[in-house]
């Protein structure tokens, strides 16, 4: 059990751009045979998250007096089955921030560091533009969003379809500095509605890569407000 506080921030946006994949390509990026894909429809889901926000502080600290940052993960949907019953869960290979602080401290012997990375969002009339892009290797995702009447989807029947599956991730795994053992975060969050977006000009490392496995663009979300706590549980078994 580790000793760190949890982490608490409040959110000022938070956009989920996701695509379908083949179940056995997802599989490919999970490095431990206790976490496989959790299918829905016989697919795969891989996610790309990015999240402002405010406020980020330890408990018992209020979060208006916090940092901010943008801050940015590919995400797949897993189940745990090391458990008596298969959980759903999330794995993420790695997260990024676009605070120089966030990057710096996580880089202190952390298990898994954040890696500071230039993360945009920038809202334009009708149109939001969203770009992240390494300090090395270029853009690893851009798109831009209008909100949209209804999700264009073959994943999820409706935004609350969606935000059930969501809420059913508590539990996210992690690589980390020290081989095949992972860390493991609890987030807990009050999210409101989430509204579909209509997405042009999708691009970047992660969607190509998906892409090339196989992968179709799904449907993305956008949700605002509501406040996250992240609970860190140290690093699993070899």
């Amino acid at each position: 059990m580790s000793l760190m506080p949890a982490l608490r921030a409040s959110l000022a946006e938070r956009f989920i751009f996701n695509f379908r994949l083949p179940a056995k390509a997802l599989a490919g990026y999970l490095p431990v045979s206790w976490l496989v894909p959790q299918e829905v429809g016989g697919y795969g889901v891989a996610s790309f998250c990015i999240l402002d926000l405010r406020g980020i502080t330890v408990a018992p600290l209020t979060t208006q007096i916090g940092l901010a940052s943008i801050s940015c993960a590919p995400r797949y949907a897993v189940l745990d089955i090391s458990r008596e019953q298969a959980t759903p869960a999330v794995f993420v290979t790695e997260r990024q921030t676009n605070s120089a602080f966030g990057a710096w401290f996580t880089a202190l012997g952390f298990s898994a560091p954040h890696p500071q990375v230039e993360a945009v969002i920038d809202h334009q009339a009708d149109r939001t533009l969203v770009r992240v892009d390494g300090p090395d290797d270029g853009s690893l995702f851009a798109a831009t969003v209008r909100p949209h009447s209804a999700p264009k989807s073959e994943l999820f029947a409706s935004p609350q379809e969606f935000a059930d599956f969501i809420a059913q991730g508590v539990s996210s795994y992690g690589c980390s500095r020290h081989g095949s053992r992972l860390t493991k975060v609890d987030l807990q969050k009050e999210d409101a509605t989430y509204l579909p977006l209509e997405v042009s000009n999708l691009s970047g490392r992660f969607a190509e890569d998906w892409q090339d496995q196989g992968g179709v663009f799904d449907s993305a979300f956008r949700t605002s407000g509501g406040r996250y706590e992240w609970t860190y549980h140290g690093l699993t078994d070899e």
